[in-house]
């Protein structure tokens, strides 16, 4: 399957979903697993309050809650796990994406995030960071599901990122999606 690199524009229906077993972290596809489970017990897209913090215990230091602000789509990190922050190397906890950690990239990001308001369903991402002063890179992959308070209207992203870890005398200097895509639809909200 040739994979989809991140397009230049807003418009995702003209990339191609991957299937989920492409996903390569256990917490990320565990994560994936609880969702999809919620939605098809509910028979709708989850809400936050469908969550159980107890129930996600193994992958929960990998899961972020991403408010979606209304209006053009504005995302909001209103929860960052600890294993996000050390793989990140910055707290970005009620931070909007455009002015966290992505500089230029922000669009980029907004497009990704809009992925599962577009599709209602998850998306998937992996790519790079790059470290300075050393220069090296470092991987991650990262996956974003919808929510819903009412049901129907997409209101929070649950998300989930698994990346290397930042060292404490390091900082993020660059960033880029080696390509992100819907996943297959999972469940049927």
């Amino acid at each position: 399957m040739i994979i989809p690199r991140a397009p230049d524009s807003s418009s995702t229906s003209d990339i191609a979903p991957v299937a989920p077993d492409r996903i390569r972290s256990k917490s990320l596809r565990n994560l994936l697993n609880y969702w999809d489970s919620k939605a098809h017990q509910l028979e709708r897209l989850p809400s936050r309050a469908d969550l159980q913090p107890d129930e996600m215990v193994p992958f929960l230091p990998f899961v972020a809650l991403i408010n979606v602000q209304a209006g053009p789509p504005r995302f909001q990190f209103r929860l960052v796990g600890t294993g996000i922050v050390g793989a990140m190397g910055r707290e970005t906890t009620n931070r909007n994406v455009d002015e966290a950690l992505f500089g230029a990239n922000a669009p980029n990001v907004e497009t990704f995030f809009s992925m599962p308001l577009d599709n209602r369903g998850p998306a998937y991402a992996t790519g790079q960071y790059t470290i300075a002063p050393s220069g090296r890179t470092l991987a991650f992959e990262t996956l974003l599901l919808p929510l819903s308070s009412d049901g129907t209207a997409i209101d929070m992203l649950l998300g989930g990122l698994v990346g290397e870890r930042v060292q404490r005398d390091e900082q993020i200097c660059g960033f880029q999606y080696d390509f992100f895509s819907p996943l297959v639809q999972t469940a049927a909200p």
